[in-house]
């Protein structure tokens, strides 16, 4: 495998390769449009996105740039603030006023150098107007050790206190480092090991999405970390991260707004460990990621990062191969190494699909419906079967296309659904309703595949493939009642069964004491 050290052609191919990447829009002309997803990637000092101080960020704009995930493109810009990236895509110093983030950015990410806070009482207030209602926009922050990135981040509301200012500093042995031994001769803790193909092993929360007939217990990790393979369990090793956070908001402050009494809080949901044992806090956890669902309360989401060298090229691509140098050239340069980038892709791919807006989301859940409907799995289906049946069918087809919580999303994260059950009450329907064979998506995705074929598939109003797919509106239309007929379904399977539950207690209560005696009835009572 080539180097893709600087080498963009080599960047493309493999990704390319490695995510079966399809023209679409020559292959399946008849599909939806993908949700089109505007990231601006926003940077200082030595960030440059291609060379500079750490080799630049040309892999993960490449990904973005590859439509990877069927159902959304990335358009990536990249601007600098004291403009001296001759790479960047936005030319000439840039400040957040300048780049008009409201009308042409859905998500800001922010990747700073600088230790001393410099944005302006405006920038702060577009960024505001940037996260709040209707727009809901995304933030990304990052940053590295000590002060390192607090120039752009540390000032966001929200955003900036969910990294850690200052973190510890780059120097042993009160470092955060997470390297991992190196290829070199006596497998010691180098600096260069950021760059050869072993990653961090990262812990990632778990969330219970219940039981499967009572018997095993299910969890997923957050959706940022859920992979298309499954769990994202590793990120790029570094000698001296920073710190990502989970402020415990207090009550009423409006920083961290409410809906409907509730407050929804950040919540750190990976970390990594260090493994030196020379260093201070060896064997310690350090949080790596951390996360800030605003949508629950009508406020953009965040993602804090504890380093942008998880990012970087020198991270991920490796260093240009000399003689006197082991093999730091990056993943992709081995076999096992490319395994854990497919995990790294996921990872970065997911940050722009989880911090779009709201109105981005419902693009991106039309674009995932629509083509199932012309699968073969779903083209062969019985109209006859069950709407578990359907739900089992549409959980399975989503699935191929990306990852179990992304299914998840395009099933359960809809208006009627919120309207009815608040997405803070989530975590305790999952629980309950999962404590049977037949849960919660399985019967809404059931209803909106029903619905969907019942309004557009073959036979329904034309035969064979649609020369286009209907518009937003008729879709959400479609995409709604079947979510309504899933919950109805739902609620009458539950009652049905409680009421088959009782009568059989009932039945075993009775012919158990017809033969009890009467003293033990007596007791009984």
């Amino acid at each position: 495998m080539a180097n893709l050290l600087l080498d963009t052609d080599a960047i493309k191919q493999s990704i390319a390769k490695r995510w079966n990447i399809l023209d679409w829009d020559k292959l399946y002309p008849w599909w939806r449009r993908p949700a089109q997803v505007r990231i601006l990637i926003y940077a200082d000092g030595s960030v440059h996105l291609q060379g500079g101080g750490f080799q630049g960020m040309q892999y993960v704009y490449q990904l973005l740039k590859s439509r990877a995930y069927t159902y959304v493109n990335f358009s990536v810009s990249f601007a600098h603030r004291e403009g001296t990236d001759p790479t960047a895509t936005i030319k000439g110093p840039k400040q957040l006023t300048d780049l008009d983030i409201i009308n042409k950015f859905d998500e800001v990410w922010f990747f700073g150098f600088n230790g001393e806070p410099s944005l302006t009482p405006a920038e702060l207030a577009l960024l505001d107007t940037f996260m709040a209602a209707p727009k809901q926009g995304g933030v990304l922050v990052t940053g590295d050790h000590a002060n390192l990135g607090r120039a752009l981040s540390g000032q966001i509301r929200r955003a900036g206190k969910m990294r850690l200012y200052p973190a510890p500093d780059s120097v042993p042995p009160v470092w955060n480092t997470t390297l991992v031994e190196g290829p070199d001769a006596g497998a010691t803790y180098d600096f260069n090991d950021q760059s050869d193909d072993t990653p961090q092993q990262i812990r990632y929360k778990r969330y219970i999405v219940g039981t499967r007939t009572g018997a095993i217990l299910r969890t997923r990790p957050h959706p940022l970390l859920c992979g298309p393979d499954g769990p994202i369990n590793v990120l790029p090793d570094h000698q001296h991260e920073g710190e990502a956070l989970a402020p415990s908001p207090a009550p009423g402050d409006p920083d961290w707004p409410t809906k409907a009494g509730y407050q929804e809080h950040p919540e750190v949901i990976a970390w990594g460990r260090i493994k030196d044992p020379n260093a201070l806090r060896h064997g310690q956890e350090i949080g790596v990621i951390s996360a800030y669902d605003g949508h629950n309360v009508d406020v953009g989401r965040i993602s804090a990062d504890s380093t942008w060298h998880h990012w970087f090229d020198i991270n991920l691509t490796g260093l240009e191969p000399t003689p006197s140098l082991p093999p730091y050239a990056g993943f992709d340069d081995t076999p096992a190494g490319r395994q854990v980038l497919k995990k790294l892709d996921a990872y970065f791919l997911n940050t722009g699909v989880w911090l779009a807006p709201p109105a981005r989301q419902a693009e991106m859940r039309f674009a995932a419906w629509w083509p199932i409907l012309w699968s073969s799995q779903i083209i062969e289906l019985s109209r006859a079967v069950s709407i578990t049946q359907l739900g089992a069918a549409a959980i399975d087809v989503l699935g191929r296309r990306t990852s179990r919580c992304m299914v998840s999303s395009f099933i359960l994260d809809l208006p009627v659904i919120k309207s009815k059950i608040p997405k803070w009450e989530w975590p305790e329907w999952q629980e309950k309703l999962h404590l049977v064979d037949f849960p919660l998506e399985q019967f809404v995705g059931g209803g909106i595949l029903r619905s969907l074929i019942k309004e557009f598939g073959p036979g329904a109003r034309h035969a064979g493939f649609p020369v286009e797919p209907p518009n937003d509106e008729v879709l959400q239309r479609a995409i709604e009642a079947g979510a309504e007929e899933g919950l109805f379904e739902l609620g009458r399977y539950y009652r049905e069964d409680m009421k088959l539950m009782g009568e059989l207690v009932e039945r075993h209560l009775t012919g158990s004491q017809t033969n009890a005696s009467e003293a033990e009835i007596v007791a009984a009572k």
